[in-house]
């Protein structure tokens, strides 16, 4: 019989594992506050590196979301498509907060630290301004690093040679681009612990008489290139909205969470989605934390317990309310309780999974939400 027991136990510590993974953030998501209902204003952000397939949205450059809400249970409900616009009005279209980088250069690894090898390509037709380079014979980087928070620290001139002994000389790759591969650190001379974020660079020809390759600025003028070093949030886009107000929630009803994949402005690159445990790609199931209170509403506070539950789950002090409702993290009701007279209310749990449940309590007043455990 212990033994017995032992493994109901192990086995419902297994599903309760299980149903905390299906309720955690996609690793792709972030939602700010992280806490929020769909009647706080939440921002949402999308690494487009972590998405399903990992070539959908990597090199976007416009992101637009696919979504709906778990309402009432009902999963995709109040659909906005990418393309259209929400209830208030809002387009569903994200906007990059990512660290920048200049369309004419490119880094590999994109994370790459100043103590890692990197490749540095520079694009010719893609600096500015857009003669300076386009038909040189030889390209030449004029650099330094941010060191310690200091720009141009460093500086190795295109016409001499880095701490390590090496030239500065870029290599043709037979098209508008060339290449350099070099480690910051020992191309820079930096020592063990310095703080390393980017390397300020400019190229010319082999001299200054067909002037200098630079970035451009917002305003189109030509700027030095600031190349960001151990970057880890180049492919994030974020989009900040109520969601109530956006898919058109009525006070009152329960959303648990928000569904949704993502496009770059249409389906021909295919869908951005989350990956499941076997690595397919699956809709992103983003939960938020049960429905709002109404502001200047009264908050009851309710006595739930005991908490973890096994059998039978107690609601004390039910002043007005008139139903109660419990769902899965998934958004599935699995009980209903109505014409409730009593204030405390005894709920068998018995025939429930292991797992996290959301209680919702709809008062003459309002509606609050609140969780438990079923071990």
């Amino acid at each position: 019989m212990k033994n017995f027991t032992l493994r109901i136990i192990t086995f419902c510590m297994f599903l309760l594992m299980g149903t905390h993974l299906m309720a955690q953030m996609p690793d792709a998501i972030t939602i700010e506050p992280d806490n929020a209902t769909a009647f706080d204003e939440i921002t949402l952000t999308l690494d487009v590196s972590l998405t399903c397939p990992d070539s959908a949205l990597f090199n976007a450059d416009s992101v637009m979301m696919h979504s709906g809400i778990n309402l009432d249970g009902a999963a995709w409900s109040n659909v906005i498509a990418f393309d259209a616009f929400g209830a208030n009005d809002q387009q569903p279209k994200l906007v990059y907060v990512g660290t920048y980088v200049s369309p004419a250069i490119s880094i590999s690894p994109a994370t790459a630290t100043a103590w890692d090898e990197i490749t540095l390509t520079l694009d010719a037709k893609l600096s500015c301004p857009d003669s300076a380079l386009f038909n040189a014979d030889s390209v030449m980087m004029h650099s330094g690093a941010n060191i310690d928070g200091a720009a141009w620290s460093n500086v190795v001139e295109f016409n001499g040679l880095g701490a390590n002994g090496q030239q500065p000389k870029l290599i043709s790759n037979g098209d508008t681009t060339w290449s350099i591969t070099f480690i910051p650190a020992d191309f820079y001379g930096i020592e063990e612990g310095a703080v390393v974020t980017q390397i300020n660079c400019v190229f010319n020809g082999g001299d200054w008489s067909l002037g200098e390759g630079k970035d451009f600025d917002d305003e189109g003028n030509c700027t030095d290139f600031a190349i960001p070093l151990g970057a880890l949030d180049l492919y994030k886009w974020a989009i900040t909205f109520t969601p109530a107000d956006f898919y058109g929630v009525e006070e009152g009803s329960v959303v648990t969470a928000i569904n949704c994949v993502f496009n770059g402005g249409d389906w021909s690159a295919g869908e951005g989605k989350d990956f499941d445990e076997e690595g397919n790609c699956i809709d992103f199931l983003i939960p938020l934390s049960g429905v709002g209170i109404e502001e200047g509403l009264e908050i009851n506070t309710y006595n739930l317990y005991p908490n973890p539950v096994e059998k039978e789950l107690n609601i004390e002090n039910l002043k007005d309310v008139n139903k109660i409702e419990i769902f899965t993290v998934t958004g599935e009701k699995v009980i209903m309780l109505e014409n409730i007279s009593s204030a405390k209310v005894t709920i068998n749990t018995a025939d429930l999974q292991c797992g996290l449940y959301f209680v919702t309590i709809h008062s003459n007043n309002n509606v609050q939400t609140t969780k438990f455990i079923k071990n």
